[in-house]
């Protein structure tokens, strides 16, 4: 077996820990709750995919092992509020504390260029006619709103050019939990520490929260599987865990809060399909749900004692009740899988970036756009159903957003030569998406699922692309390791470029440099709301 061939089979089988995932009647609490000091040795291999391949990143000193009591009285939500509330900034690895700093700094990146785009001027004025005390900054909107109003501003500046960060299969969890950290660290005065201490909590909820609802039979996450935005949904839950940790709740108050967003959570995947920009807002309104559960929670609402795991619970809700609970417990506060986020280098869906990339080596090898008589972008069949069909819509994508979800267009606009560091912001236009001959070269791009890139997804979101050229070559490009993964990262150098490209049409450079060397020191911030002031100066 392959290298490659390991790892997707590892990572089909990360989620069990040798147990079936829980569906049908509810499984015993005892069995699932089990202490997890016999656990945590084998957890690099069970619960974090990219750090089982790369050697594991484990807290130094970690708190006390969260999960020995009483099964009988406990429930997966109180489990996770007393990770939650015990966990403190020293308990996390430096590896991990560098990783939350790359990864604010490129999602503040992403909200700063979309800044003036169409719907987040719809959102702004919307948000400043609904009025309210000024708590925390809205990118791009001259006056502070209410902190849950700042959130689902920045919210949907985070996710609307696809561009910020992702965790295989289909998570994008800084969007979700940035934008609510920047505005409760805000409105709360709080320190450097404690921000990345509760973006790192909230990240670290939101990988595992969708990791548990993973499919082995289908090797793809059940929320993707049944058209479910689970960046949104598991963000509205992992966000309020990070609000509630920054509210400073108790471990109740923070089971509370999480089981309080189980009613907030909503998010559809349709607009990838059929068009409709409604998807940009959810990671939005995921931030803005999670700090309102939050205060909720302080305020002294309960929610569900069995949030969870329960009959009418969160899982049974979403995905019938198949999930397994040890990803969600296993390895608490000693594995991060923070370690397996992956930056994008391209601002569209994630599954189109390994067609970039062989199209990309082709031209470099000195294939022309216009010498291509057909291409075949092969994927695997997961990926497919996202950026490969329907056809005939993927090949003439009606606006720029939906160009960011084609295989066709991505492959035809490589083909011809981008911007960034390789396709860019400029590269997805609505005036590009029409020009004759790039819609000619899309009706030449065909995609196709393919069993050698099954055999390595989710751990890779890999690409074939096969051309035939108008005199009979055949040319073949395989990119089976995504370029900004933990296995391919982008460099220091590269990451500049994209934070300056994404930053240059809202900031002065000086001030792009100013916010980039604050944010490179947050952590030794005492007040992070002096450096996200400084996004005040943002125009509309």
């Amino acid at each position: 077996m392959s290298d490659q061939n390991t790892t997707a089979a590892a990572y089909a089988d990360i989620h069990t820990a040798g147990h079936e995932p829980v569906g049908g009647k509810q499984a015993s609490r005892r069995t699932f709750l089990k202490a997890s000091g016999g656990l945590i040795a084998g957890a690099a291999a069970q619960v974090a995919p990219a750090a089982a391949a790369q050697g594991t990143v484990a807290a130094d000193n970690g708190p006390p092992d969260i999960m020995k009591r009483d099964p009988e009285a406990s429930s997966l939500v109180s489990s996770i509020a007393e990770f939650v509330h015990g966990t403190g900034f020293g308990d996390l690895p430096d590896t991990i504390r560098r990783i939350a700093r790359q990864h604010l700094l490129d999602t503040i990146g992403c909200c700063l260029a979309a800044a003036r785009l169409e719907t987040s001027r719809s959102l702004a004025s919307y948000l400043t006619s609904e009025g309210g005390t000024g708590q925390a900054t809205a990118i791009s909107i001259p006056r502070q709103l209410p902190a849950p109003q700042a959130a689902f501003m920045n919210g949907l500046l985070a996710r609307s050019l696809e561009f910020d960060d992702m965790a295989m299969p289909d998570l994008h969890p800084s969007g979700a939990i940035v934008p609510l950290i920047l505005a409760l660290c805000e409105w709360q005065c709080a320190s450097g520490e404690q921000a990345i201490l509760a973006y790192v909590i909230g990240l670290e909820l939101c990988l595992r929260l969708d990791r548990a609802g993973y499919d082995r039979a289908s090797r793809s996450s059940r929320f993707l599987e049944r058209g479910q935005d689970a960046t949104a949904i598991c963000g509205t839950l992992a966000g309020a865990a990070a609000a509630a940790k920054l509210l400073g709740l108790d471990a109740k108050a923070i089971a509370n809060a999480i089981g309080i967003a189980v009613s907030f959570a909503a998010g559809s995947l349709e607009a990838n399909r059929s068009g409709g920009t409604i998807k940009r807002f959810q990671s939005g309104w995921a931030g803005k749900s999670a700090i309102q559960a939050a205060l909720l929670a302080k305020y002294g609402v309960e929610g569900p004692a069995q949030a969870l795991e329960g009959r009418y619970g969160f899982y049974h809700c979403f995905v019938d009740g198949q999930f397994d609970p040890h990803t969600l417990t296993d390895g608490l506060a000693s594995v991060w899988q923070a370690s397996d986020l992956r930056f994008k280098p391209y601002p569209s869906n994630y599954y189109t970036h390994a067609g970039i990339d062989a199209a990309l080596a082709l031209r470099q090898k000195g294939l022309k756009a216009d010498e291509v008589a057909s291409a075949q972008l092969a994927v695997a069949t997961p990926m497919l159903h996202t950026i490969g069909e329907p056809l005939d819509r993927k090949q003439a994508p009606q606006t720029a957003y939906e160009a960011k979800f084609s295989g066709p267009y991505t492959v035809a606009s490589a083909l011809i030569g981008g911007s960034g560091l390789g396709l860019g912001l400029d590269d997805f236009t609505d005036e590009l998406i029409r020009d004759p001959a790039r819609r000619a070269l899309m009706r030449r791009i065909s995609v196709t699922s393919d069993p050698r890139c099954d055999s390595i997804f989710p751990q890779q979101a890999p690409a074939i692309l096969s051309v035939t050229t108008k005199d009979g070559r055949r040319m073949v490009e395989e990119v089976l390791i995504n370029r900004g993964s933990p296995e391919r990262p982008l460099s220091d150098d590269e990451l500049a470029v994209k934070f300056s490209e994404n930053c240059r049409r809202a900031l002065a450079p000086e001030t792009t440099e100013a916010l980039r060397l604050s944010l490179n020191r947050i952590a030794e911030a005492k007040d992070v709301s002096e450096i996200v002031r400084i996004l005040a100066t943002v125009p509309g």
